[in-house]
């Protein structure tokens, strides 16, 4: 699964959410039912190593958003 969000590029949970749930949604049609339990396990590992990345990225990105704010602010 994670090769195949990786492949895709897939970065943010909720703007690529209709894809992830049709990704899991076929990994659990495609194994027999005494895996699904490792399958819902890695798909919840994923999503929160993507919503940790994105937390991440949004606290890496707060300081140019500051930064830019005090630029306005003396334009103004």
């Amino acid at each position: 699964m994670q090769e195949m969000v990786e492949a895709r590029e897939l970065t943010e949970v909720k703007a690529n959410w209709d894809y992830l749930h049709e990704l899991l949604l076929c990994y659990l049609s495609l194994n027999p039912q005494h895996t699904h339990k490792f399958i819902i396990r890695a798909f919840a590992d994923l999503l929160v190593s993507l919503m940790s990345s994105e937390t991440a990225d949004s606290h890496r990105r707060k300081p140019e958003s500051r930064q830019r704010s005090a630029v306005s602010r003396r334009l103004l």
